[in-house]
C-alpha cells in the first residue's frame, strides 16, 4: 500500500490562518530595526517639525509645501540607507511637487499627498511589487501610528535596550516633576514684573497655545513617513491569497443582454434622431421653445445615460460571447452613447454661447470628454477581450492625467476672458466674484467692469506659486502706466 502524501496546505485554510505564520509585533518593532535608525527618525521628526513651524505657521501655504515636501523626501532618503530603486520613487515626486508649485488649491493638494504617498511606499518597497497593497496599508495606520507607537513603547519598557530604557526610565521619573515646576514658574514669572522684565528680556520666543498644537498634530502627521523609511516592516503585507469574490448576476443572462441591447439601441436611436436635426441640421424647434432650451434640457441627463451605458457594458461583457452578434449590437449601443456624450458637448456649447462659462460648464465639458474616452476604451476592451482590471487601470490613468493637467489652468482667466469677450452675455456679478486669479483678465477687459480688481497675496516668500506671481506681473503691466499701481510683492 503506497504511501498518502498531502501536498500543500488547502488554500481556505492557508487564507483563514495566516495570523499563525508569525508572533504579532508592535508596528514599532516589526522588522528588528536598530536603534540607532529609530533615533535618526526621532532627531528628523524634530527638525521637521521646527521647519514646519518657520514654513506654515501664521503664512498661506504656497512654495512652501513644495520645499517641506522635498526635505521630508530628502529625510526619508538618508533613512533608507541606500540609493538603488529610488529613481521612479523621485520623479513621481517632483510630479506629484509641481502643481502645488503652480498654484496651492485642493487639486494640487490632493496631488502632492497622492503622489508622495505612492512616491514614499514605492521607495521603500524598492519595486512596485505589491505598491498597492503596501498603499492601502500605510493609509490605514497613518492616523494612528504616531499614537499607536508612542503608548507601545510606553507600554513595553522593559523590553527595550538597556540606553533607551534609561531614557524612558528617566522620562516617567521627571515628566511630572519638571511639568509641574513650567506650570509653577510660569504662575511666578505672570506675579511678579520683575521676573517678568528678566524672562523678558531672555527669552523673546512666542508659544502660543495653538502654536503648541500645531507641533503636536505636525509631528502626528509625519512621524508615520519617518516610521516606515526606518522600519519597512511595517508595510509587509499579510500572507495568503485574497479571497476572490463574484459579483452578483443582477438578472443578467446571455438572452437578457440580447433583449436588453435590441431595447436599448432603438430607444436612444430616437434620441439620436432628433439631436441629428434639431442640433446637428438646425432644423426649427417648436413654437416657444429655444436652441439654448433645447439643449440645457438635455446635457446633463445625457451624460448620466452615457455613464449608465458603460456601467452596463462592464455587467453584459461576459455574455456577450454566449450568442452570435451580441457584440456588434453591444458596438453600436456604445457607438450611440459616444454620439449622446458628443452632443452633450454641442448642446452645452450652445448653452455657454447664450448665457456665459462657469466653473460648472467647463467641468461638466471636462467630464464629458472623460466619458466620451472611457465609452472608447470599453469599445476597444470589448473588441481585444481585455479583462476589467486593464480598463480600469487605464480609465483611472486617463482621469488623473487629464486631473493633473487642470491643476496647471488658470480656470478663473479663462471663464472670465471668455465672458468679457461677449457683452450680450455678460455677467458682471459672476465675474467680479472669480477672485484674484482673474485680476489680471479684467484690469485688461477694454470695456469698464465695476470690479474691485484685487491683486494676487503674497505678503513672503513662503506664500510664492508660479501663477500668483504671473498673474501678479501681468495686473502690474495693465495698471501701472494709468495708476501708478505696484507690484504688491515683496519679501
Amino acid at each position: 500500500m503506497g504511501q498518502y502524501v498531502v501536498r500543500g496546505v488547502p488554500a481556505s485554510v492557508l487564507q483563514d490562518s495566516w495570523w499563525l505564520d508569525e508572533p504579532k509585533k508592535s508596528p514599532d518593532r516589526s522588522d528588528g530595526t536598530t536603534g540607532p535608525n529609530k533615533k535618526l527618525a526621532g532627531g528628523a521628526l524634530a527638525l521637521l517639525v521646527a521647519l514646519a513651524d518657520v514654513l506654515f505657521l501664521d503664512y498661506a501655504p504656497g512654495i512652501s509645501l513644495a520645499v517641506f515636501a522635498l526635505v521630508v523626501a530628502g529625510l526619508v532618503w538618508v533613512l533608507l540607507g541606500r540609493r538603488s530603486g529610488l529613481f521612479g520613487p523621485a520623479l513621481l515626486l517632483i510630479l506629484s511637487v509641481l502643481p502645488v508649485v503652480e498654484y496651492v488649491q485642493a487639486l494640487s493638494i490632493a496631488f502632492l499627498i497622492g503622489g508622495s504617498t505612492v512616491a514614499l511606499c514605492w521607495a521603500v518597497l524598492g519595486s512596485r511589487h505589491d505598491l498597492g497593497a503596501a498603499v492601502r496599508r500605510f493609509l490605514g495606520l497613518w492616523p494612528i501610528l504616531a499614537i499607536w507607537q508612542l503608548i507601545g513603547a510606553l507600554r513595553s519598557g522593559q523590553a527595550l535596550p538597556d540606553k533607551d530604557r534609561i531614557g524612558l526610565q528617566f522620562l516617567r521619573a521627571w515628566a511630572f516633576p519638571i511639568g509641574g515646576a513650567l506650570v509653577l514658574a510660569s504662575l511666578m514669572v505672570s506675579a511678579n514684573p520683575v521676573l517678568s522684565e528678566w524672562v523678558d528680556g531672555l527669552w523673546s520666543f512666542d508659544i502660543r497655545f495653538e502654536r503648541v498644537l500645531f507641533w503636536i498634530g505636525t509631528a502626528i502627521m509625519i512621524w508615520p513617513v519617518l516610521a516606515v523609511a526606518s522600519q519597512p516592516g511595517i508595510l509587509s503585507p499579510k500572507s495568503g491569497p485574497a479571497k476572490q469574490r463574484k459579483l452578483p448576476a443582477i438578472g443578467l443572462n446571455a438572452q437578457s443582454v440580447a433583449n436588453a441591447l435590441i431595447l436599448f439601441n432603438l430607444m436612444l436611436a430616437v434620441q439620436t434622431v432628433m439631436d441629428a436635426f434639431f442640433l446637428w441640421g438646425n432644423v426649427e424647434l417648436p413654437d416657444g421653445m429655444s436652441h439654448a432650451e433645447y439643449a440645457h434640457r438635455g446635457a446633463y441627463p445625457l451624460l448620466v445615460t452615457a455613464l449608465l451605458a458603460g456601467a452596463f457594458a462592464l455587467a453584459a461583457r461576459p455574455y456577450l460571447t454566449e450568442r452570435k452578434g451580441l457584440t456588434g449590437w453591444m458596438m453600436l449601443w456604445l457607438g450611440q452613447n459616444v454620439l449622446l456624450v458628443i452632443s452633450s458637448i454641442l448642446r452645452l456649447s450652445i448653452y455657454v454661447q447664450e448665457y456665459g462659462l462657469t466653473y460648472l460648464r467647463i467641468h461638466a465639458a471636462i467630464w464629458m470628454g472623460l466619458v466620451a474616452a472611457g465609452l472608447c476604451l470599453t469599445a476597444w476592451q470589448i473588441l481585444k477581450g481585455r479583462s476589467n482590471r486593464w480598463l480600469l487601470l487605464r480609465s483611472a490613468a486617463l482621469g488623473l492625467a487629464v486631473l493633473y493637467a487642470c491643476s496647471f489652468v488658470n480656470f478663473a482667466a479663462v471663464i472670465a476672458r471668455e465672458n468679457l469677450r461677449h457683452t450680450e452675455r455678460y455677467d458682471e456679478y459672476y465675474v467680479c466674484q472669480l477672485g484674484r486669479m482673474a485680476s489680471a483678465e479684467i484690469a485688461a477687459s477694454p470695456r469698464p467692469t465695476g470690479c474691485t480688481i484685487y491683486p494676487p497675496h503674497i505678503a513672503n516668500w513662503r506664500e510664492w506659486g508660479f501663477r500668483a506671481d504671473r498673474v501678479s506681473r501681468s495686473l502690474n503691466a495693465e495698471l501701472k502706466p494709468e495708476t501708478g499701481y505696484e507690484n504688491p510683492r515683496r519679501g
